[in-house]
């Protein structure tokens, strides 16, 4: 056999190489979906203003609020077929297998909370917000990671104390939307994103959630995500206004001010006598 006919034989066998390759990590793809990922409801929660709580009410009773905290958490988390997956901090990360079940423990925790402030003797109320978001996730021993994790934690920062987040995929995902109303609320660029989200607020509050229906939703504008270059433009129009405008005041401030002055000289000059008429 020829060189030339040794190299196309070894083309050859780099080309099923490849191509056997390729088959392996297709399989090993799909076993690693299989066998690691799923389809989940993530739940971040925080407690606010947990570090001016020793300052405020005291070490003792600071230990005692997060022992009440965690029971509220905890428990909301169980009874709705959700995962403690860890806490962080003062927060904690767990998991649901749907939507309708993360929106429940997070609603079942603003209540038990809510509860315990209107009848506990603690003179620091706990308050604490909750973000939510649906999808693949991906599963290590006990752990669970992912762009979804990352996204439900800047849900639950983008809300405010005693409120629920949640994003369209969640509110999408769930079976019955009527169970706990919800509705979108605003647009948001939440961090780590390049494009603005849609976020829905649950209205675990039946007061608030009556009101929020009788007044209407209101309409958001203000960070309605406009694109970069329509913004640009939109910049670049109004400086040719502003610039525009300057030019034209500064024209007429100048005739102002020319005539201004020619009236200031006709007005203080000294009439000349007129040369008296002889008699």
């Amino acid at each position: 056999m020829s060189a030339e006919e040794n190299d196309k034989s070894d083309l050859g066998d780099q080309d099923q190489n490849i191509e056997e390759f390729l088959e392996q990590r297709k399989k090993l793809d799909a076993q690693f979906e299989e066998k690691f990922t799923k389809v989940l409801t993530v739940m971040f929660t925080d407690l606010k203003g947990s570090t001016s709580m020793a300052e405020t009410a005291g070490d003792l009773a600071t230990r005692m609020i997060l022992k009440a905290h965690n029971e509220i958490v905890f428990a909301a988390i169980k009874a709705n077929n959700g995962t403690l997956v860890k806490t962080i901090g003062d927060g904690t990360l767990s998991h649901f297998p749907t939507a309708q079940d993360g929106v429940r423990g997070a609603a079942a925790i603003q209540k038990g909370i809510d509860t315990y402030n209107a009848t506990s003797n603690s003179k620091v109320p706990i308050i604490v917000r909750i973000g939510l978001h649906t999808g693949k996730v991906i599963f290590e021993k006990n752990d669970i990671f992912g762009d979804v994790v990352n996204t439900a934690s800047r849900f639950e920062s983008s809300a405010n104390g005693g409120e629920i987040y949640i994003s369209e995929e969640t509110h999408n995902a769930l079976d019955d939307k009527n169970e706990i109303y919800n509705r979108y609320i605003k647009m948001a660029t939440l961090k780590g994103k390049k494009e603005p989200v849609k976020i829905f607020k649950v209205f675990w509050n039946p007061q608030e959630a009556d009101a929020d229906k009788t007044a209407g939703p209101e309409v958001e504008i203000k960070d309605e995500g406009m694109p970069v270059a329509i913004k640009f433009v939109i910049a670049i129009i109004l400086a040719i206004i502003v610039v525009f405008g300057g030019v034209q005041m500064r024209i007429f401030m100048n005739k102002q001010i020319n005539a201004d002055e020619r009236r200031s000289i006709s007005q203080s000059a000294t009439p000349v006598p007129s040369p008296e008429t002889p008699k």
